[in-house]
């Protein structure tokens, strides 16, 4: 297939070569070479990080220079609930941030397979309740997470839900998997170009995360009831299997009544974003993230940035 975004076929080069090589690697080594990889990228500049702790759970705060004062995002990292950390995630989140004007905090939640769920959901739901205890206010907090980190994104809200807490401003889901089956329509439809992610992987993966447990609506958030969850900016990418999860979230969203926004992003790969640094595009991404943001915590695009 020929591509029109000049980056598209550098970046699925270096991805092929990248998946041969991690196949060598245990998980504790593929975790150390991910975030090797990941936190040489520079921080967005002007942001300061405060290293914090959210009852056990390891956590970081990122403010950026344009940030407003009371304004928050909570992001959680993706990495097949395997890999990713705060290292993996700093750059992208010091971006997100910036775009959005916002203080950003990151967590270092628990890993499978050692930790299974509900580990990463319980320790997402402390960190949302700190995040307000600081004084942040729900309705000027945006929760996100791309990939892995998007389903635990969604099954904190619903944990919100369950805890009758104050629902976020905003969820914003970047190429989030949503369903622990590899049965879904974009997994026959799209899985040959996927350079990223096969039904084998995911499967993997969804039984490393279960740890034996059956699947349920907090981990494939796709078959929760999402009534009562805030407006949402979903984007993904074309070429990627999971493709399915985020646009039968948005429709069940959508028929709950939710304001959704789904961008699926022509020839991108998953999680383009994060991986700004080879994929142009991903910029764009961010910052129509971080508009969508300012738009739900109420700041006018007018504003000086």
């Amino acid at each position: 297939m020929t591509y029109k975004d000049p980056d598209v076929a550098k970046f699925r080069e270096i991805w092929k070569q990248r998946q041969a090589a991690r196949g060598q690697l245990t998980v504790a080594e593929q975790r150390e070479a991910f975030d090797l990889q990941m936190s040489a990228i520079p921080l967005a500049p002007n942001c300061a990080t405060e290293t914090l702790n959210f009852d056990g759970v390891p956590a970081e705060q990122i403010t950026p220079a344009n940030a407003i004062a009371g304004k928050a995002l909570l992001y959680l990292h993706g990495g097949g609930h395997m890999f990713g950390s705060i290292k993996s995630h700093r750059s992208f989140v010091s971006r997100l941030a910036t775009a959005g004007h916002v203080t950003a905090f990151h967590i270092d939640y628990r890993l499978a397979p050692e930790n299974p769920y509900p580990a990463a959901v319980e320790d997402a739901l402390k960190a949302y309740r700190r995040i307000l205890a600081m004084g942040f206010a729900a309705d000027n907090l945006i929760v996100g997470g791309e990939s892995a980190g998007g389903n635990l994104a969604a099954a904190l809200l619903l944990k919100v839900r369950e805890e009758k807490l104050p629902q976020p401003a905003g969820l914003y889901l970047l190429s989030p998997w949503l369903d622990m089956t590899s049965t879904a329509e974009s997994y026959q439809k799209v899985g040959s170009r996927d350079p990223m992610i096969t039904r084998d992987g995911i499967d993997l993966v969804a039984k490393a995360y279960l740890g034996g447990q059956a699947d349920n609506a907090f981990t494939s958030p796709v078959r929760a009831d999402p009534s009562g969850l805030p407006p949402m900016l979903i984007q993904v990418g074309s070429e990627e299997v999971l493709l399915s999860d985020s646009i039968t979230f948005a429709n069940n969203a959508a028929m709950a009544g939710i304001e959704v926004r789904l961008h699926v992003a022509p020839e991108m790969p998953h999680a383009f974003p994060l991986f700004h640094f080879m994929l142009r595009a991903g910029l764009a991404a961010i910052d129509e993230a971080g508009d969508w943001m300012r738009q739900r915590l109420g700041e006018k695009l007018s504003a000086a940035a």
